[in-house]
């Protein structure tokens, strides 16, 4: 008997794949459209995933995945694509769409319970969203990114980075140009950054930079309740303005300036590096500050 059951277990098994394999709902709104170049890019979805995909026609193709009754609208207009949703009779459900559109396309996305995920865009791109994580891979155009309940991320990008979000953490890596990252209740995390123009700023939570200061550059790295920890070469060109109330300053790196011991308290103290030609402003309320040499990886 054990024998019989342990066979009808392996033949249910067999029977019925794991969920994973099976393969993914078909859209219920599959549509490709050809735009001419400088056409922007215009998404508004209340809830759902939106998934961005770039390549190297000038079409656009839009997938979603919906509710029988709702209805895509796919609209073409001064020089803009617009694409929404409408549920009629009720309100308006879910949408995942996954939309696949030139490279060089401006696009916004904007949304009330959004996921937004964009890969390659090279042209602007803003997204707007109020409870939903937003992220931003590759690009070269400027980056605007703004959620009220929702992380941030941006990989590579290549323009102007502007990050705004209430209730969550902020995270950067490997990009290029001006950086700007607010947010309330979160931390900022930047890492392998190139840029002569940084400003970060969190009430409650810490901040971290990893990357390059430039010579003539402004950085501005201020929290209320939390910690600012800084990797910088031992070759950057730097003046550091430090400042902590309930919290010390500490560095490896050969700053030139008065003791340790004299900043705290509120009281603003300066050091320099190198030829100080770079400008950096530390300010913690109720945390410490650290400039330290970038962390090495040892060679296998």
């Amino acid at each position: 008997m054990l024998v019989g059951i342990a066979a009808l277990v392996y033949t249910l098994a067999v029977a019925a794949p794991d969920a994973q394999e099976r393969p993914a709902r078909a859209p219920e709104t599959d549509q490709t459209v050809p735009v001419s170049r400088g056409t922007r890019l215009a998404v508004d979805n209340y809830a759902g995933e939106v998934l961005i995909h770039t390549w190297d026609k000038d079409a656009l193709r839009v997938q979603a995945r919906h509710q029988a009754r709702t209805q895509i609208t796919i609209r073409a207009a001064n020089s803009a694509v617009s694409i929404s949703a409408a549920t009629p009779g009720g309100p308006n459900g879910s949408v995942d769409y996954d939309i696949t559109a030139p490279a060089w396309m401006s696009m916004k996305v904007e949304g009330q319970y959004s996921f937004v995920t964009i890969d390659g865009a090279q042209g602007d791109v803003s997204v707007v969203t109020v409870r939903g994580d937003v992220i931003l891979k590759g690009g070269s155009g400027p980056v605007s990114a703004k959620t009220i309940e929702g992380e941030i991320v941006v990989e590579g990008a290549r323009g102007k980075v502007d990050l705004r979000s209430v209730n969550e953490g902020i995270k950067v890596t490997g990009a290029t140009g001006d950086i700007t990252a607010e947010t309330t209740n979160g931390d900022i995390t930047l890492a392998r950054i190139e840029s002569g123009n940084v400003s970060l700023a969190t009430v409650n939570g810490d901040i971290a930079y990893d990357g390059r200061v430039a010579d003539s550059g402004h950085y501005s790295f201020t929290t209320h309740n939390g910690s600012v920890a800084l990797s910088v070469p031992d070759n950057a060109n730097a003046t550091f303005n430090i400042r902590t109330y309930n919290g010390d300053f500490s560095t490896n790196l050969p700053l030139q300036g008065p003791d340790r011991s004299e900043a705290r308290r509120g009281k603003r103290v300066t050091y320099t590096l190198g030829n100080g030609s770079a400008e950096v402003e530390m300010e913690s309320f109720g945390g410490s500050l650290r400039v330290r040499r970038p962390a090495r990886i040892p060679a296998h």
